[in-house]
């Protein structure tokens, strides 16, 4: 019986958990894909928060640029590989008056579609620890792709050649972290009324 119940609730912890994690996550960027530039650095965010109905709110938020890749450094694009979106809107802030949906993106083009951030004027930019947060809508209910399947385009930095790729390989382990204690907690409990 206490085993019975144990299953039913590690079964809807880890439901819940889940659940929440496909609602908002949080993708940090800094794998080196192709460019120049240090191999693994932290130098940007992206959360992604599901508003139902296939609405999707975005937020990129970058450290210091200037301090990782040199001053002047900005990041242009963000390529995706998956469902383009049908309409997008952007919070004015952050360096960034526009994030406009684009065709092809990444390395070689081999992205689905890209984000370009800006209208290519030099004061239209996200640069060093600035944040830009846009919405789009019908992406549907699946949570952003993952594995290296979101990557940043760093451009204007202080090595050669002067851009580079990034991609995001996981979400932010603070997800699994928190699995890891309910479950904890739950053996615990199991345990101490047996």
């Amino acid at each position: 019986m206490i085993l019975k119940k144990l299953a039913i609730s590690m079964i809807a912890t880890g439901a819940l958990i889940f659940g929440s994690a496909v609602q908002a996550n949080t993708y940090s960027f800094g794998q080196l894909l192709s460019g120049g530039g240090p191999a693994s650095v932290h130098f940007a965010d992206l959360s992604a928060t599901d508003d139902g109905g296939g609405n999707w709110t975005f937020t990129l938020t970058t450290l210091d640029l200037d301090a990782i890749f040199g001053t002047g450094s900005f990041i242009g694009t963000l390529a995706v590989d998956g469902t383009k979106p049908t309409s997008s809107s952007t919070d004015l802030g952050g360096g960034v008056t526009v994030v406009d949906p684009a065709n092809g993106g990444g390395p070689g083009g081999s992205f689905d579609f890209r984000y370009d951030f800006g209208s290519g004027g030099a004061s239209d930019r996200l640069t060093a620890n600035e944040s830009v947060t846009w919405h789009v809508g019908g992406l549907g209910s699946d949570p952003l792709p993952i594995d290296g399947q979101l990557a940043l385009h760093v451009q204007a930095t202080k090595f050669s050649p002067d851009s580079a790729w990034y991609v995001s390989p996981v979400p932010e382990p603070e997800t699994y972290a928190m699995l890891l204690a309910g479950l904890g907690l739950l053996g615990f409990m199991a345990r101490r009324k047996k």
